[in-house]
């Protein structure tokens, strides 16, 4: 018996070498881990500041393009409110041109009032207690609105 638990000491002490050999290599590991781990939560902040950065110019870009009309429309209805009279030409060209900018962002419009065309319920929007098949004539008596091929805002539309 003396003899075989001398022969396992031997085998004790290589396994305990082991075990303090893969203990050094887990820490290694964990201490690698924690490094990728911080390094991936730094990178995600930078990406971030980095969109949110990108945002902000193209809103800055957007609303420096509006700030023209917009403030020309704000005008008309500051003096629309003391009561002074302002010509309808003035407001829809107003409305034309805030429409150009935003087309020039991407903004497209959807019919044209008066058209008639084949009722699409994802882009139509039909009034009252009308409900149209699709296919069916209609005509479009509100326009809608559009980003980039996504509806916005249907157009609205009535019996053809």
């Amino acid at each position: 018996m003396l003899r075989w638990l001398r022969g396992l000491f031997p085998e004790a002490l290589k396994a305990r070498a082991e075990l303090g050999s893969l203990r050094l290599e887990l820490e290694e590991k964990e201490r690698a881990l924690e490094r990728l781990t911080q390094e991936l939560e730094r990178r995600r902040e930078e990406e971030s500041r980095r969109v949110a950065r990108e945002l902000e110019a193209r809103w800055e870009a957007i609303l420096s393009d509006l700030s023209s009309p917009l403030s020309l429309l704000l005008t008309q209805l500051q003096l629309l409110e003391r009561g002074l009279p302002i010509p309808p030409q003035e407001v829809v060209r107003m409305g034309g041109f805030l429409s150009r900018v935003l087309a020039d962002h991407g903004l497209e419009v959807e019919g044209r009032v008066g058209e008639r065309v084949p009722f699409d319920p994802s882009r139509h929007e039909p009034g009252g207690s009308f409900h149209p098949a699709p296919g069916e004539e209609v005509v479009v008596n509100a326009v809608g609105l559009s980003f980039r091929g996504r509806v916005l805002r249907k157009a609205g539309v009535e019996r053809g």
